[in-house]
Order: structure tokens, then C-alpha cells, then sequence
């Protein structure tokens, strides 16, 4: 019998052309069937249109319970409950006896899955960990960032509610970035060393055959280190929380102690990663109005994830322990997306046992800004295309899938189709909305003369006003999760910041569906992107 790998060897570059494939024949389907099957086209767009309407009103009610999660878990003192933990069975009457009391139905069904949780925790006694054996390893990935931005993120920590004597900031520093950049992490190092338990740099040497150049790579030299840093000082890797961080990353004051307790109060949590909703929204001020929508929309797509755990994989800055990284060898050196590969990584070394926890304490993080308006918009498209280059895992599934017969195939097939979904739809829904419903009419003048053609554009555009609903539920919470407005900006710049919603059909073609066709085709044609590094700039 040949080797499972056999597989990838022979089938891997269909597997890489076929989501570009998939693509290109829904864009060009519907030009050619314009002419030769206009009915056809015209049933399509009603059906699409009115599937986009219910998507639309699904995705705002998932948008608001994500704001009303996050607005509840940043009023809760978690340092608190896990100093309240250290009795468990007092902890547990506490928490059910609240439970009886509460009548709001949004707590009372947020206080039940806790609840839960802390049932199947006491059914696992043995499980339980007393919170101060806990540390935190936060690995920031630099390559030639400003020092103030390392600043600002090492401060956020520093000030995080959590004692600083549990915490060690891990600097994974690239060698081709050159001296100047060792010489900042070893002054970093110098101003924080006594507010840290330890403060940690890690030099990834350049050019190791088999590596690419990027933040995977980076991340991996630094966890090989840690890991002979952890058996040094007896550190056990269950006790040891890593957050990967980029470096303009900020932590709420929150996101240390809620992380500790949901990995205490969750038995298997070597199987788990804990996400945090990133908000980039550091300079959302200083930002284009385009941008800002961009930057909100990442947001709100992990608001919206994080309402659906089932769905959710790793992205960005996220939580893992240590144990975890080292039973999956720590990260991948040999792709782009890093962050989803180390959820299905997981996924598969544990056969099928591993989920995302969301963890409503958000962290923070830039929006992309440049010095002018056409390279901010450059490096805005080339970060989404960065993103969209996810599309690389497909082989990879494709192949574990095969491997992993452990797995029931259902979560199989369910992995399969979210990820193909989600890549198609990202490249092609948006241009479909936009530009398909008046094709037949542009393209077939017979078509024109039918009932069908002279009520549809109506039909269409009340369906799609009717989905500006979400819109304004994404208006609306954008506002609330603004930070302080500048001194230097009046209040005109929120009305106008409110307003800019309307370029939203523009971002999501612009920003959403052409970075993606152009990553999908780039590995469809065999032209792989390396890692491209978002620029970053310290804050005025």
C-alpha cells in the first residue's frame, strides 16, 4: 500500500489550483450565461440576494451578542475569581447560588455555561490548579518595528491586572533585521527586566535551509529556546500560558486573569487555544475613512466568530499552552498563515480534540497606516492579501483528512467545506451583490422585454436595502468601541467616522474579494507570496 503522503506528492498542486479554479468559473459564469441562459442568471441573483438578506440580519444579531459578551466580561474582575477559586467548593456554591438569583436571561445563560464548566472541572478534582502556579510566556514577534511601538505593548502587560512576578516577555528578534534591532530589545530589556519575572531574547538565525522568512519561523526559534529555558528553571509546560503577540499588540487590563481562568476551569485545556477579539484600534483616529471600515470589519468578523466557537479557528494574537505547542512542535516554518495553521495542527495531532475558546477581554492592535494615502492603501490590500493567503492550508486539510481516520468524518467533511466556503465567498460575494444582477440586462437585450427583467433590479435593491440593517447595527457598535477621541479631532470627526459606513460596499470589493482572487490565483498559477511584514509606525 502506498504511504498516505504519496498523496500529497502527486495531488498537492491540483488541490492548490482548485479554489482558484472554483472562483474564476462563479465570476465568468454568469457573463456567459447572460447570453445564452439570462433566466437562469436572474433566479440566481433573486435566490443569492435574499440568501444575503437573512446572512445579513443573522450576522448583526451575532454582531450585538458578541459587543454585549465583551461589554460584560471587561466589567468582571477576574483576578478576583481566581483568588475566589483557590476555595473551589466555596466558589462553586457561590456561583450557583447566583445563578438562582439572577434574573436577566443574557447573565442568567452566561452564568449557566460557567456553571457547566464548573461541574465537569469538579467532576475532574484532580484537574484543578491553584491560579498562582500559572505563568504567562508573551512571545512578541519583532522584526524592525519602532521601539515605541514595542513600548506601548510591553506597558499594556506591565499594567495588565495580574501580578507581574507571574509574567515573562519572550522577544523573538530576526537576525537579518540587523544590529540596531538587538540593540533596542537588549535596552527594552534593560527597562523592564526588574518589572517581569524574566524578560527573554531569542535571535532567529537567518537563512536555515527549509524556512521561510516570517513570523512562523521567527516563533519557532523562540519556543525551541523557551522550552530549554522552561526545563532549566522546572517550569512545568502545563503551567505556562503563551500569548503570541504581534508587536504592536495591547493587551486590556483584563485578558491576562480571564485567560488564567477559563484555562483553570477547562480539564482539557492543553486542547484548547484561547482567542481573543483583536480591535485594531490603536490609531483608528489617524486612519482614512476606507481603512477604518476595513479595520472594523476584521473586527467584527471575529465578534461574529467568536458568538459561533464551533467555527472558530486561531487567528492573530492567541492564547495556547505551552504543552500544547511543544506536543505540536511549535509553529509551522514553512508557511505564511501561521496562526489558523497552529489551530489545525492541533486539531489533527490530537485527533480531532481541540477548539477555540473565545475570550471576550479583547487585545488591541494598529490599524494600517502609512505616511501617505496611496501606500496606506497599498499596505491595506497587501495585508488582506496576506490574509486571504490562507487559502495555502487547502492541500494541507485535504491530506490530514486523508491521514486522519481517527477523526470522524463528519468534523472532517466540516472542516473541508468551512474552509472552501469561506475562501470562495470571501473572493466572490461581494462582486456578485454588486455587479451580477445587471448583467443579463446589460448583456441580452431580449432579456429586457420580459416581466422577470423589468421587476427584478426592484426586487434586488429593496432586498439589499433591507441588508443596510446590519449596517447600521455595525455603525452603531464601531462607535461604542471607539477608544478616547484625540484632543486634536472635534467632535465632527465621529459624525464622519459614523458616515463612512457607506464606503462599505467599496472595502468589501477592494479589500475583501480581489486581494482573495489574487492570492487564490497566485497559488493557482504556482507564484507563492512569502510573508510580508505590515509596516508600523510609533504613535503621534
Amino acid at each position: 500500500m502506498s504511504s498516505p503522503y504519496a498523496f500529497n506528492f502527486r495531488g498537492k498542486r491540483f488541490l492548490e489550483i482548485l479554489p482558484g479554479v472554483i472562483t474564476w468559473l462563479i465570476l465568468i459564469s454568469p457573463f456567459v450565461l447572460s447570453f445564452i441562459r439570462p433566466y437562469w442568471v436572474a433566479v440566481f441573483v433573486i435566490i443569492f440576494d435574499f440568501y444575503w438578506l437573512l446572512k445579513s440580519l443573522n450576522m448583526g444579531g451575532h454582531l450585538l451578542s458578541g459587543y454585549l459578551h465583551m461589554r460584560r466580561d471587561q466589567r468582571i474582575d477576574w483576578l478576583d475569581r481566581l483568588k475566589r477559586m483557590e476555595n473551589f467548593d466555596n466558589y462553586f456554591a457561590d456561583t450557583q447560588k447566583l445563578y438562582e438569583e439572577v434574573a436577566v436571561p443574557f447573565s442568567k445563560r452566561k452564568l449557566g455555561l460557567e456553571l457547566n464548566e464548573l461541574k465537569d472541572l469538579e467532576r475532574h478534582k484532580g484537574e484543578i490548579i491553584n491560579w498562582n502556579e500559572i505563568y504567562h510566556a508573551i512571545f512578541l514577534a519583532v522584526y524592525k518595528e519602532p521601539e515605541e511601538v514595542l513600548v506601548s505593548s510591553i506597558d499594556s502587560i506591565k499594567n495588565s491586572n495580574y501580578p507581574s512576578n507571574k509574567i515573562m516577555i519572550v522577544m523573538a528578534m530576526e537576525e537579518r533585521a540587523g544590529g540596531e534591532s538587538l540593540k533596542m530589545a537588549k535596552r527594552l530589556r534593560k527597562k523592564y527586566q526588574e518589572a517581569f519575572k524574566d524578560f527573554l531574547i531569542y535571535v532567529h538565525p537567518d537563512g536555515i535551509a527549509g524556512e521561510i522568512k516570517g513570523k512562523g519561523s521567527n516563533l519557532y526559534n523562540a519556543g525551541r529556546n523557551f522550552k530549554k529555558y522552561c526545563d532549566e528553571n522546572n517550569i512545568r509546560y502545563d503551567r505556562v500560558i503563551v500569548s503570541a503577540f504581534d508587536c504592536d499588540t495591547r493587551a486590556s487590563k483584563q485578558y491576562l486573569p480571564c485567560i488564567t481562568y477559563k484555562y483553570i476551569i477547562n480539564p482539557d485545556r492543553i486542547h484548547r487555544t484561547f482567542q481573543p477579539i483583536p480591535l485594531y484600534s490603536n490609531n483608528i483616529w489617524q486612519v482614512p475613512a476606507i481603512n477604518r471600515i476595513v479595520a472594523f470589519g476584521s473586527t467584527f468578523w471575529q465578534m461574529v466568530e467568536a458568538t459561533r466557537p464551533y467555527r472558530m479557528v486561531n487567528f492573530s494574537s492567541q492564547a495556547m499552552s505551552f504543552q500544547t505547542l511543544v506536543d505540536i512542535d511549535f509553529w509551522d516554518r514553512t508557511i505564511v498563515s501561521e496562526d489558523s495553521k497552529q489551530y489545525y495542527r492541533a486539531f489533527f495531532r490530537y485527533g480531532g480534540n481541540h477548539r477555540c475558546v473565545p475570550i471576550f477581554t479583547p487585545v488591541s492592535m494598529d490599524a494600517v497606516k502609512a505616511n501617505t494615502l496611496w501606500l496606506t492603501l497599498k499596505n491595506q490590500y497587501l495585508q488582506k492579501r496576506r490574509w486571504a493567503w490562507g487559502v495555502e492550508h487547502f492541500p494541507y486539510l485535504i491530506r490530514e483528512c486523508f491521514i486522519h481516520k481517527e477523526v470522524p468524518l463528519s468534523q472532517r467533511l466540516v472542516l473541508i467545506y468551512r474552509i472552501v466556503n469561506g475562501h470562495i465567498s470571501w473572493s466572490t460575494a461581494s462582486l456578485l451583490i454588486a455587479m451580477v444582477g445587471w448583467l443579463p440586462l446589460i448583456l441580452n437585450l431580449k432579456f429586457n422585454a420580459t416581466v422577470i427583467a423589468m421587476n427584478m433590479p426592484t426586487f434586488a435593491r429593496n432586498l439589499l436595502i433591507i441588508t443596510w440593517i446590519g449596517l447600521v447595527v455595525s455603525a452603531i457598535i464601531s462607535t461604542l468601541l471607539l477608544p478616547p477621541r484625540p484632543k486634536n479631532f472635534g467632535k465632527m470627526k465621529t459624525v464622519v467616522f459614523v458616515i463612512s459606513w457607506i464606503l462599505v460596499p467599496i472595502s468589501a470589493i477592494f479589500f475583501g474579494s480581489i486581494p482573495a482572487i489574487d492570492a487564490q490565483t497566485h497559488l493557482m498559477l504556482k507564484k507563492y507570496l512569502g510573508f510580508w511584514v505590515t509596516p508600523k509606525e510609533a504613535q503621534t
